[in-house]
């Protein structure tokens, strides 16, 4: 399995590009799961206005990095949390060879994902799993999350069960707050957090870790 985290849904741009095309494939098979939305979105009319290919207002910008990599829009599939089946979505996981976490709020997909009986499926998976945002932070298995406009509290979350050697801060500005939250988990969890700005990823291939575009590395002293 390799795991990839990003911050922003640019991994079609130079800086990431190069290295991106050894893991994205023209005939590989997509399949988003976009199960981070919050209140706003709380029937499939309202699912299908933030993802469907004709009116979804994230459709564009979630579909057009594998666009841009040769794989065709037939081949990327989605799983509607409103309309699929748990053995629909057990299916759809299985017959991808990418699987693609959008980004929102990261407890929420995290519950939604238990609720389908997915993590299993997901944590056996053998293909690539990429994750914006939300969907990057839920491949630690034990992540954290600064406080933000989202969430009012610092809190330690059950991820799924992938990466175990480091933690990672997404959206990271050199912020006070942010290097506070951080020195906090190394002080108390984690030896490494990456901190992901919005052109940076990470990418765990097996074991080794490659960083790229811009990241900063934090240690425990």
């Amino acid at each position: 399995m390799v795991n990839i985290l990003f911050s922003l849904y640019n991994f079609h741009e130079k800086w990431a590009k190069n290295t991106m095309e050894k893991y994205i494939k023209c005939n590989d098979k997509v399949l988003v799961i976009p199960f981070s939305f919050g209140e706003n979105i709380s029937n499939d009319m309202e699912w299908q206005s933030a993802y469907s290919k004709y009116k979804g207002k994230y459709y564009n910008t979630i579909v057009l990095p594998f666009l841009s990599y040769g794989i065709r829009e037939e081949n990327i599939d989605w799983i509607n949390y409103f309309k699929d089946t748990e053995e629909n979505a057990k299916k759809k996981v299985r017959n991808g060879d990418i699987i693609f976490f959008t980004g929102g709020l990261p407890d929420k997909m995290m519950y939604r994902l238990k609720e389908f009986d997915l993590i299993n499926e997901i944590e056996s998976f053998l293909g690539v799993i990429i994750g914006i945002s939300a969907g990057a932070m839920i491949q630690i298995a034990d992540y954290h999350i600064t406080p933000d406009k989202d969430y009012d509290t610092f809190s330690y979350n059950r991820g799924l069960n992938l990466i175990r050697d480091f933690d990672i801060e997404v959206h990271y500005e050199e912020t006070d707050i942010e290097k506070n939250y951080i020195n906090k988990v190394l002080n108390e969890r984690a030896d490494t957090v990456y901190a992901i700005k919005d052109t940076g990823g990470i990418i765990v291939d097996n074991s080794a870790i490659t960083l790229l575009g811009d990241i900063q590395t934090f240690s425990r002293e």
